[in-house]
């Protein structure tokens, strides 16, 4: 009988000291890691705009066919104008003509609004800006835009983002080190990273998004990035 006690009392001990050895050793080769944020921004210039603009035409309840004649007398003009300002254009886009009621006072259909949309890309920012802003060339013809609006895009953006990660990821490291130094340690390779989402905004703004910003209404533009770092720390 006691042999017995003995063998369960020796047992007993082998499993805690198997445990306790366990428990050692992982605490020992636990890691410390730290986790930070970097944060990087650029400002960059656009160097494609899109113009979107159109035109219309009314004209009363016979008067379709006379309406789209006169809508294809406006395009003509308008090509043939916009030809004369030798603008290299990388796409233009002209939508069939729409067609739409007009209401009298009285709530009766009085006629119908013919529309025109049409949508210019080019690389030649400048020249596009000026036409917009003095489109007396185009008036002079009967040709008003009753829509029109510019848009900003960059060919260089794929680039701009790459070398930002590698901005935002270097300043995460110079992030973790200064905290690590602070505490008397020092960190290792770089164990994980996960990049934010971009924010692309005019200068000075401070809207931002969980989904991201791509502001388009601007030449001036400004992309940040964040990108979150785990350092291990020896």
């Amino acid at each position: 009988m006691k042999n017995k006690y003995a063998l369960i009392l020796a047992a007993g001990l082998v499993i805690a000291a198997l445990v306790f050895g366990i428990f050692f050793y992982s605490a020992r080769n636990t890691k410390s890691t730290i986790r930070v944020v970097g944060y990087a921004k650029q400002q960059f210039e656009a160097d494609i705009v899109k113009w979107s603009f159109s035109f219309s035409e009314l004209v009363g309840l016979d008067g379709l066919k006379s309406g789209y004649t006169k809508m294809n007398d406006k395009l003509n003009k308008f090509k043939s104008i916009w030809n004369s300002l030798n603008i290299e254009v990388d796409e233009m886009n002209i939508q069939p003509v729409s067609v739409r009621k007009s209401y009298g006072r009285e709530g009766k259909i009085d006629g119908y609004e013919l529309t025109q949309k049409v949508f210019i890309v080019s690389k030649q920012v400048e020249k596009v800006e000026n036409i917009t802003a003095n489109p007396t060339k185009f008036t002079n013809q009967d040709i008003a835009f009753e829509y029109s609006q510019l848009q900003y895009f960059s060919t260089k953006l794929p680039e701009l983002k790459m070398e930002l990660l590698a901005k935002a990821t270097k300043n995460a490291r110079e992030r973790a080190v200064s905290i690590a130094e602070s505490a008397g340690g020092k960190i290792g390779s770089i164990e994980q990273a996960r990049a934010g989402i971009f924010q692309i905004t005019e200068p000075y703004s401070t809207e931002i998004a969980s989904y991201g910003v791509h502001q388009t209404s601007s030449k001036n533009k400004i992309i940040k990035v964040t990108v979150t770092a785990y350092f291990p720390i020896k």
